[in-house]
Order: C-alpha cells, then sequence, then structure tokens
C-alpha cells in the first residue's frame, strides 16, 4: 500500500495502523525528512514532485509509481493530493485501488460552499451563512450580519505562482474588519463564505461508508485546539457516538453517496445547545489516533474496504481515550498568554486557568502525538517540520 504526504502526523498513524497487521506500507512525500521515513514500521520510501509547484509532474510522476510498483491501495493524507489525485482517478485506478467517493462528492466535501448547500438541502443545522458575490452584496451582508464573524476560504489551500497557499478562518469583530477580511481573503480565495461566529464546544464524527452505508463511527471531543480561533485539534477525547450528530453526519453523507472514510466537524452551540456544522474533512484528520487508540481501526478498515468492500462494522468503542500534541499545545499556550487573535465578544479561559490545564502532564488514557518509545524517531523531524512551517508563516505576514 501507498501513503502520501508522508511528513503529515496523520501518514505516521496510517503507516503504523497497517504496519502492526503485517501490511507492507511505502511511504511517498516531496522531502526527504518526511517524519514517516525514519519509522521503524516505514516498508519504503518514494519521492515525488511538489504538487504545489506543479501539479502535472506530480500527476505524472504518481502515475509511474503505481504503475511500476503495483500497489493495491493508494491513499492520501493532505487535501491539495486527494484533490488532485481525484482530479485524476481515470488514469491513476488502472493502478491502484483508489478507496473514496466520487470527484462530484469529493468537491462538495472539500468546497465549504458546497458542503453548507448540501447541508441545507439535508436539514443540516449550520451557522447563519452568507454566500457574497459583489462589493453590493458585502457591504448588503455587514450591515445585517450579527458580530463577530468568521470569513471563510472555500477551499484551504490554493496554488499561486508556484507555491501552495493555505487560508484559514478570518474574524472580524465589525464592518470594518468584515469588509477588510473579505477583499483579502477573495484576492486569493475567490468568494469566501460569511458565517456568523458560533461559541461553544468543538466536537467531530468520524465515520466509514460503504457506497452510502455506515459501517463505523467514533465521536470525538475537542478541547483545545491551535490556532484558538478554529483548527488544528491539540487535546482530544473520545466520548459516546451524540445520537443527533451521528445523525446528521449520515444524513449528510448519505445525500453525497459517501464512500470511504470522512471527519464531520460541529460546533454545539452554547445559545441553542443545537450542533451546527463546520466543515467535512474528506481525507483522514489530526485527531485519528484516539479513535485507533479506542478500538475503531480506520485505516485497516479502509484498507479492508478498498480490497474487497467488506469491512466488520465498528461502533462501539473505548471512551475517555485522550491524545494530546504537545506542540501544538504550546502554541495554544503562548496565544493565550499573549493574548492574541482574540475576538471581540467571544469569550476566553482565564490565563492561570489555562496554564494550570497545560501542566496537567499525566491524565489516565492519555497519549501523546508521536511520543512511542518503540518507535521515536518520526518525533523530531514532524516537530522540526512544524516549527519551520510556523517561521515561514510568520515571515510571509
Amino acid at each position: 500500500m501507498l501513503v502520501t504526504d508522508a511528513e503529515t502526523r496523520m501518514a505516521i498513524w496510517i503507516m503504523k495502523s497497517l504496519a502492526k497487521r503485517q501490511i507492507r506500507v511505502v511511504c511517498a512525500s516531496d522531502t526527504p525528512w518526511a517524519a514517516s521515513f525514519f519509522s521503524r514500521y516505514c516498508g519504503g520510501k518514494v519521492l515525488y514532485p511538489s504538487y504545489g509547484e506543479n501539479a502535472n509532474r506530480f500527476i505524472t510522476a504518481l502515475q509511474a509509481i503505481v504503475r511500476k510498483r503495483k500497489f493495491d491501495t493508494l491513499i492520501p493524507s493532505t487535501d491539495p493530493v486527494l484533490l488532485a489525485i481525484s482530479e485524476n482517478r481515470e488514469q491513476l485506478r488502472r493502478y491502484v485501488n483508489l478507496p473514496f467517493p466520487s470527484h462530484e462528492s469529493v468537491l462538495k466535501a472539500l468546497d465549504k460552499s458546497l458542503t453548507i448547500q448540501t447541508a441545507i438541502e439535508n436539514d443540516v443545522p449550520i451557522p447563519r451563512t452568507y454566500f457574497v458575490k459583489n462589493d453590493k452584496d458585502l457591504l448588503s451582508v455587514s450591515k445585517v450580519i450579527k458580530y463577530p464573524v468568521a470569513v471563510k476560504p472555500r477551499f484551504s489551500h490554493a496554488r499561486q505562482n508556484g507555491r501552495m497557499l493555505m487560508r484559514r478562518s478570518t474574524y472580524a469583530s465589525n464592518r470594518p474588519q468584515l469588509i477588510r477580511a473579505y477583499r483579502m481573503i477573495h484576492k486569493d480565495f475567490p468568494y469566501p463564505l460569511v458565517q456568523e461566529y458560533v461559541h461553544g464546544q468543538n466536537y467531530s464524527v468520524a465515520v466509514l461508508f460503504n457506497h452510502g452505508n455506515l459501517v463505523a463511527a467514533c465521536c470525538i471531543k475537542v478541547y483545545r485546539g491551535t490556532p484558538v480561533t478554529g483548527g488544528t485539534s491539540v487535546l482530544r477525547e473520545s466520548v459516546p457516538l451524540d445520537p443527533v450528530m451521528l445523525q446528521h453526519s449520515t444524513r449528510l453523507l448519505k445525500a453525497l453517496d459517501w464512500h470511504g472514510i470522512a471527519e464531520v466537524e460541529f460546533k454545539l452551540d452554547s445559545q441553542d445547545l443545537q450542533p451546527k456544522l463546520m466543515e467535512i474533512n474528506a481525507r483522514f484528520w489530526a485527531s485519528l489516533d484516539v479513535a485507533i487508540k479506542s478500538g475503531v481501526d480506520f485505516p485497516y478498515m479502509l484498507y479492508c474496504l478498498s480490497l474487497d468492500g467488506k469491512v466488520k462494522p465498528a461502533f462501539n468503542y473505548r471512551t475517555g481515550v485522550k491524545s494530546r500534541w504537545l506542540m501544538g499545545d504550546m502554541q495554544y499556550l503562548m496565544t493565550i498568554l499573549s493574548g492574541w487573535q482574540r475576538i471581540k465578544g467571544v469569550p476566553r479561559p482565564s490565563r492561570s486557568q489555562v496554564l494550570r490545564d497545560f501542566l496537567r502532564f499525566y491524565e489516565p488514557d492519555i497519549h501523546y502525538d508521536l511520543v512511542d518509545l518503540d518507535d521515536p524517531l518520526p518525533f523530531f523531524p514532524a516537530e522540526i517540520t512544524h516549527l519551520l512551517r510556523i517561521a515561514r508563516a510568520r515571515k510571509r505576514l
């Protein structure tokens, strides 16, 4: 089996899940310093050209790799690579299994505008959302919307001038901030969404579908994330399946005739106590290790699904399993202590409380991302790569 984006934590968890079941996993990346390459579970290393720099070279190289090496399954680990593979599936699936849904469904999951429209059509609750098409719309919305608001790019990634750009949501507390944020994002990520901010607890429902039929699910509660305004989870816990969230997730993904894995993110609105849809992750997610350690081995089930379409249903799992990404949690701590990324009108925990929570290093059944005495080496390149990514992002600001 071939796993792309070997520099990501998700790729490491996929690789280890399968390798521990005696399945040989070859890892692929555009950098020789990919963290998975340093793992004792890595069954082989493949380098390909950067998708962000040249999409055509990337696809040509990937096609040559799967044609020559004859892998049974190909699993992408990031949105840009998933999108590239999905767009070129006809020339790839002659040589390898691609365990994900139609390209139309993938697009509807990756494009937040299409995700929200699908949710509206299927009675899945969402934050109040505005689809702005021009400056006139923007000015009208800015007068009636309830602040604070989030301005969300439709896609998280975009390729511009030979490099891959990533953009998270930007938040605004008044009209001038909203207009400025919208115009800034629109330049590289056209027609972002404008949503009223939902304050509440973050949850995700991780699922596996077999051609529109739900066969596995796990609910994960997110305590902290980075950036604090919304992003990658850094402290998470497996919790019992929430029947309402599961119902919304199932209805949404059935409407997309989903196949394979997905993560549906919600916020439990503190105003009306209703879960509001945030987005769909169509590839493996940052809290994957929680699900695996809880007993829902999504990588292995996806692999089985890709081979013969047979998967044993999995809805029972251990709750109370926590995982923590320490480097990300340090970012969360520094952000709170410095007062950075504060949104007017959105309460935050006190600095003393956040510091006390951060210093709670031991809890029952807690695990730390990539901290593994049985396989220690991937931790170092993964965290160094993350620090370099932060430095490059700050340099661009």
